[in-house]
């Protein structure tokens, strides 16, 4: 009785105790009207904007609302959260739903005990994650948030367990391609809301069921501004076969776009729209994308002008167009690998799905050449053309155990002066044992 008594004088000194009945709930639809006025007519900020993934909750005691609560999506991007976490770029993108911001925080006016806000912080985490499953379909592993050191000491959150990392820069975003500077800086506090959450975030592969929340990544834009000025200049006569009806974007912004697209692993017409909408204005400017008068911004193609653009075109002109780009790219190859995919969702004329046989730079990861192959069989007749028209000279070719033929390794020493790494398994099976016979165990790593 005497230790729980010296816990009561330590937390409840003031204005009187927190009372036992003071219950954290989340609103009800009817009572957003209410908790939005009163947020925005008491909180310093003046709005109750809040901005992704939201929850919104009241403390209330014997039906009086004492404090308001609103929860939003994550900042996108904080240096010190990151380096906090121990997150790459790649874990920052993809896991980055795992994490909630506490954007709004109001003791409404009146009559308070002590430590109220502390205590409302406390029960809002403790079921923030079980609420946001429930509304959203994933939990929540950290939280954050911001204060205002000129206004705030943000006591209540230190009481209640949250670690401060620092002051932030100062920046504000005002679009998607630009921050400017306010000279407010404020300090970033962050709990974890299980013990094993920071280890969690930043495993190469997380546990169910926070798996499940991570988001897949979209195809980002890995070009430099030069490249993307380049791959417009490689297309400049390109016929249009559209209407002049209505037309914005010129083809060889269109096209340029979706090589760009494509070579981030965009699959797909509406994957090429996706990534053209995350364009940020310096990179439509460098392909000159379409301005609109209205608000002076460059506007990335849409799904409509993409489809009839790239239905219209020679699919093989335009191959040896991007190859000759790659080469400028990777002029100096040293290691190439040949391999061939099935496209899944494609058909060639005899309702097969379409087959490539294409050849990859080691060190760019480009594609600099490709070719349909009628059947995966064929891929031993198809190397020869593929590579034809490369410079291979001192070049390291690897290729699976499909390509290791006699013809194939003639081919490229003989005719392109190429070296090669070809895989042997049993499929030569005479080879298979020869090897093993004259080569060691230890000859080559695992």
């Amino acid at each position: 009785m005497g230790l729980m008594k010296r816990k009561t004088l330590l937390a409840y000194v003031g204005d009187g105790p927190v009372p036992a009945g003071v219950v954290v709930r989340l609103i009800r639809p009817q009572e957003l009207r209410r908790w939005n006025h009163l947020m925005t007519k008491h909180h310093y900020l003046g709005n109750a904007h809040l901005v992704g993934e939201t929850l919104r909750y009241v403390a209330e005691y014997q039906g009086k609302w004492m404090a308001l609560l609103g929860w939003s999506s994550a900042a996108y991007h904080l240096r010190a959260r990151e380096r906090y976490i121990g997150w790459s770029t790649t874990q920052r993108r993809s896991r980055l739903p795992l994490v909630a911001c506490n954007a709004r925080f109001l003791i409404l006016p009146g009559n308070k005990p002590a430590n109220l806000a502390s205590h409302v912080v406390g029960a809002c985490t403790r079921r923030l994650s079980e609420d946001w499953q429930a509304v959203h379909g994933h939990g929540v592993l950290l939280v954050e948030t911001f204060v205002d050191p000129q206004r705030f000491q943000g006591t209540c959150y230190r009481a209640a367990g949250w670690v401060c990392l620092g002051a932030s820069k100062g920046f504000a975003r005002r679009t998607r391609d630009y921050y400017l500077p306010h000279d407010q800086p404020k300090e970033l506090l962050v709990k974890a809301l299980h013990p094993r959450a920071l280890e969690w975030l930043k495993v190469p592969e997380m546990p169910e069921p926070w798996a499940a929340a991570e988001q897949a990544l979209a195809p980002q834009p890995a070009l430099h501004l030069p490249q993307w000025q380049s791959l417009y200049d490689l297309f400049g006569d390109l016929p249009d076969a559209r209407s002049p009806h209505g037309r914005l974007h010129p083809v060889r912004t269109i096209v340029a776009i979706a090589a760009a697209a494509v070579l981030a692993g965009a699959r797909g017409y509406l994957a090429i729209t996706e990534f053209a909408a995350r364009m940020t204005q310096r990179q439509l400017a460098a392909v000159r994308a379409y301005v609109d008068p209205k608000t002076d911004r460059r506007v990335a193609p849409g799904y409509n002008a993409i489809w009839r653009v790239l239905t219209g075109l020679d699919a093989e002109h335009l191959d040896r167009r991007l190859q000759q780009w790659f080469n400028r790219l990777d002029p100096q190859i040293q290691a190439l690998a040949v391999d061939g995919k099935t496209l899944r969702g494609s058909a060639g004329a005899n309702g097969q799905p379409l087959h490539l046989l294409a050849a990859l730079s080691h060190q760019t990861r480009l594609t600099l050449a490709q070719t349909p192959v009628p059947d995966k069989t064929n891929e031993i007749t198809a190397l020869p053309q593929l590579l034809a028209p490369l410079p291979l000279d001192v070049v390291v070719v690897t290729a699976d155990a499909l390509h290791t033929q006699r013809d194939t390794a003639r081919f490229l020493v003989c005719e392109k002066g190429a070296d090669y790494l070809l895989v042997v398994k049993d499929n030569q099976p005479t080879l298979h044992r020869k090897l093993q016979r004259l080569l060691p165990q230890s000859a080559f790593s695992p």
